[in-house]
């Protein structure tokens, strides 16, 4: 027996127990990463990393463009199909020290859709300066989320809309240190732009000033008028008649690198490893109140200078910013070629999501922070796949992965509504010569149902720039992913 079948011998039962890990971990697409950057690996449900067969390994391990030959392109356009509904399990708001009851922002059972298709590009290219020198350019989609509620849904004090977007463009360098091993190395100058609404109960402060007048008037000998005073407040509070907005945008750059290594201790074996840091981020914007004008003046003038609670607050237009920092993450991934036709590959991640404490936004007047608790946990995840070359043009492919979502269900909120996912995935390679070929991926993605019970009481933090609006019910989400891939070498 040769040194290089005796190591292929040791190292096939280690991708073999990759390949079969137990799928309890959370995938890379869960929470807010977009997760889908190339249709190839897409067909695996990302499971083949360390596959490495066209440009658009920047992306997963770029250490892999040391196998590739000249200068080679990737492009790839990606549809997302998600179906998203949110089913009213009682949300409610409240106006704590009013005696008031909490009162129904929707009807028991009321549905709400709040996804729309999307379509999202991504673009790949190398050169192979040298046997040991490769270079490569990168621009993807990392994160992302479009969500647009019903105006009306019981959780619009909460939110109404919510847009993130963002891209990469990431140069890579990668050296073969050995004829085994390669290492990468990158910059990645990010974007990111965030929008939201959200409903505010200007009914609410209406009841406050309402409710003080009516204890002066009590003090002052008043009975009468203190108990007509108390009546409006209670037809008031939590009627939608009276509700304004806000209107929240920001945008910033931010800078991380990468990090990546390539082994291939014998052909047709391999094995990788891919880091990817952090990138913080502080989007820097405005915010635009939109105040009801059903409102009489004299009330809107008060609102205007003491909305919630002290005096010197305003919900005047203003800048505003929030500070975010999108998680790191390692992969570690294996490919094996079991027989000329047949390929299996595996993939397993880290992420850092308990990066992601709260969704603060820091208003530029007197009005306090807004604050969404999130508290995420870590994740990790598994994929596996394999693929078959059919024919010499034809190459079929499948993939799953088990992903646990980030989200503690404690804290889900309708930001950032995710949970528990599976994710089922086809695709196919037809190459229509030898320096030309085209990728097809698709997927069906199937989220847990997740309750929610999110109130916006800005976590106990006083003064409060609060709703205590409750938006209570379930999520029942699924997706279905389309790809295509058009690749070409020279």
């Amino acid at each position: 027996m040769t040194r290089n079948e005796s190591a292929a011998g040791a190292l096939r039962p280690l991708l073999a127990a990759i390949a079969l890990l137990p799928l309890a971990f959370a995938a890379q697409a869960a929470g807010y990463r977009f997760g889908t950057q190339s249709a190839a690996a897409e067909g695996t449900a990302n499971a083949n990393a360390a596959e490495a067969a066209d440009a658009s390994t920047l992306f997963a391990n770029p250490a892999g463009i040391t196998r590739l030959s000249g200068w080679n392109f990737s492009g790839v356009i990606d549809y997302l199909d998600a179906n998203a509904r949110f089913t009213d399990q009682g949300s409610t708001i409240a106006l704590p020290g009013s005696g008031l009851q909490p009162r129904a922002t929707a009807t028991v059972g009321d549905t709400v859709d709040f996804t729309k298709p999307a379509v999202v590009p991504h673009l790949y290219a190398t050169y192979r300066a040298s046997d040991n020198l490769a270079y490569g350019v990168a621009f993807f989609v990392p994160w992302g989320t479009k969500l647009d509620y019903r105006p009306d849904w019981g959780g619009r004090y909460n939110l109404q809309k919510v847009e993130l977007k963002s891209f990469s463009l990431n140069p890579n360098v990668a050296w073969k240190l050995s004829p085994e091993l390669s290492l990468a190395g990158g910059v990645n100058l990010q974007y990111m732009q965030g929008k939201l609404r959200r409903a505010v109960p200007y009914g609410s402060a209406y009841a406050k000033g309402l409710l003080a007048a009516a204890q002066q008037a009590a003090a002052g000998g008043a009975p009468a008028l203190a108990l007509q005073l108390q009546q409006q407040a209670a037809q008031v509070f939590g009627n939608p008649t009276f509700d304004g907005s806000v209107a929240i945008k920001g945008k910033d750059w931010g800078l991380g690198f990468n990090l990546a290594l390539l082994w291939e201790p014998v052909a047709g074996t391999r094995v990788g490893a891919s880091y990817r840091s952090s990138v913080s981020h502080k989007l820097k914007g405005s915010a635009d109140w939109t105040q009801p004008s059903t409102l009489p003046a004299n009330v809107l003038a008060a609102i205007t200078g003491a909305p919630y609670s002290a005096a010197t607050l305003d919900h005047n237009d203003s800048d505003a910013s929030l500070s975010i920092s999108t998680p790191e993450s390692l992969s570690l991934h294996g490919f094996h070629q079991l027989t000329p036709t047949i390929a299996v590959m595996a993939d397993v991640g880290w992420t850092r999501d308990s990066r992601l404490k709260q969704l603060r936004i820091d208003f530029a007047n007197t009005t306090p922070d807004s604050i969404t608790p999130e508290h995420w946990k870590d994740s990790t995840k598994v994929s596996v796949g394999a693929q078959w070359k059919a024919l010499p043009q034809l190459l079929l492919r499948t993939g799953y992965s088990k992903d646990l979502s980030p989200v503690p269900s404690s804290t889900r909120s309708p930001a950032l509504p995710d949970a528990h996912r599976t994710w089922l995935a086809l695709g196919a390679n037809w190459a229509f010569s030898d320096t030309a070929s085209v990728d097809f991926s698709f997927g069906h993605v199937k989220l847990k149902d997740a309750a929610m019970n999110a109130t916006d009481d800005g976590e106990g933090e006083t003064p409060c720039n609060c709703s205590y609006a409750t938006a209570r019910g379930n999520y029942a989400t699924k997706a279905t992913i389309f790809g295509v891939q058009f690749n070409i070498k020279f």
